[in-house]
């Protein structure tokens, strides 16, 4: 059995900011995925007053933002 969809912890500078949940066809897709994540209104006001310095992306469990 496979789920239909997978759900993303979104972290900025270590500390949870959002989840998002996408479907298993893009959760694979690392672009995609971080794009999503970084349009999502909770983690764009956090991402607007700096610079992001890395995009770290766990497969299936979590993307953070280090700024």
């Amino acid at each position: 059995l496979t789920s239909e969809t997978v759900t993303y912890a979104i972290q900025v500078n270590g500390k949870l900011r959002a989840t998002l949940s996408v479907s298993s066809e893009i959760s694979q897709n690392e672009a995609q995925v971080i794009e999503l994540a970084k349009n999502d209104g909770k983690v764009a006001q956090w991402l607007k007053d700096g610079q992001i310095k890395k995009e770290v992306f766990v497969p299936n469990k979590l993307v953070n933002f280090v700024i």
